[in-house]
């Protein structure tokens, strides 16, 4: 499939698919992206209002009407230059609508004026008579997804792939549903019903991302979710958030099995990583043989990724990818102090012109690597 947005293309697959198995072309594979020169004054406000829109009802529409999604996501996708391995992908169920998988489960979700993105409540107080939870394919939320997907995908073909919305993970979804604080202290006094519903709410999560995938490849193919890395076999992100609030013996006791159901359900996975009190897991995340790789996430106010360097070096050395966001200066560090064959950067330039400058210097820095090392 050719891509009218995108030249190299192919090339950038190939590169991606050599990443996967934990091998390199001739670089290490880095996504850059910046806007091209063509790019209007509107650029920065076609991914999100940012707060500008106060009336709900016309936020809603923003997020959920497709003819207003679509096209300004292809106005985005248009004067965004891909550099690298990254590929021009649509969101239609935009990134900010974020573990929107508990609006499936029934759960009250509308989006928040000012705030630009979505919220959940609690779904129930009482785990004695919690509701069951289940994928409804009749869900009102899960329908306005589907028109939003329906609608991007018919028109990708050539010109972009399409995103699965971002579902989160079952236990962010199973926090939203009962409420986060009540949880963290049931995760002491009723831990087996937890699990349940953290097992019906992992189930829920498969069949979502079954539906998602379904009504895109009806018209075009590839795996893509918000950390937006090709692949043509099954692909997905795996999160714990609320890991960062736990002990390793909850983690791995209540939480972990569920991550590691989903690594044998889907074939590819990267596990996001988010902040320094989640590093205490790390150890039983690695432990899981079919997890593919890790995104290291610093977070707000933490020391930039560059200064990740042993902690990105543990990683690496057993055996697993890594996913790190950077700033363009970070990139010569990186590729000179961990392993070329293992790692994907993804950054933003301001310009094309420095995107494109960037990437002849990622080939260079990794050849220099690879002389020094050998």
């Amino acid at each position: 499939m050719e891509l009218i947005y995108k030249e190299d293309w192919q090339e950038a697959e190939r590169r991606c698919e050599a990443w996967w198995h934990g091998e390199i072309i001739d670089r290490a594979v880095i996504q850059v992206t910046a806007p091209r020169p063509t790019a209007g004054p509107e650029y920065a406000s076609l991914s999100s209002p940012r707060g500008a829109i106060t009336d709900e009802g016309e936020l809603f529409r923003w997020f959920t009407d497709p003819d207003l999604v679509i096209p300004r996501q292809e106005k985005l996708i248009e004067q965004t230059y891909y550099g690298g391995e990254a590929f021009p992908t649509m969101t239609p169920v935009n990134i900010n609508m974020v573990a929107i998988l508990a609006a499936y489960l029934g759960a009250p979700y509308r989006l928040v004026p000012g705030s630009d993105t979505a919220w959940a409540e609690p779904l129930f107080e009482d785990w004695d008579t919690r509701p069951r939870l289940a994928f409804d394919p009749g869900n009102p939320w899960w329908q306005i997804s589907k028109r939003l997907l329906d609608a991007g995908s018919q028109r990708a073909p050539g010109c972009y792939y399409v995103s699965v919305p971002d579902l989160n993970a079952p236990t962010e979804v199973v926090a939203l549903l009962r409420g986060t604080e009540p949880l963290l202290i049931e995760l002491l006094e009723r831990p087996e019903e937890i699990k349940l519903a953290v097992d019906e709410a992992n189930a829920a999560w498969l069949r979502a991302w079954e539906a998602s995938t379904g009504v895109i490849h009806q018209w075009i193919g590839g795996y893509f979710y918000w950390i937006n890395i090709w692949s043509d076999v099954p692909s997905i992100d795996l999160q714990c958030d609320i890991s960062c609030m736990v002990s390793p013996r909850i983690f791995q006791d209540v939480f972990l099995p569920a991550i590691e159901q989903q690594t044998r359900w889907i074939e590819r996975t990267i596990y996001h990583l988010d902040g320094p009190g989640a590093i205490r897991h790390l150890d039983a995340l690695l432990a899981l043989p079919r997890l593919d790789g890790i995104q290291w996430v610093p977070g707000a106010g933490e020391a930039p990724m560059s200064q990740w360097i042993p902690l990105l070096r543990r990683i690496q050395a057993k055996g697993k990818l890594l996913v790190l966001s950077c700033e363009p200066r970070e990139v010569e560090t990186l590729l000179t102090e961990l392993e070329p064959e293992g790692v994907c950067l993804q950054t933003s330039c301001p310009t094309q012109e420095l995107a494109e400058e960037l990437v002849r210097n990622a080939a260079k820095w990794t050849r220099r690597r690879r002389w020094v090392v050998g």
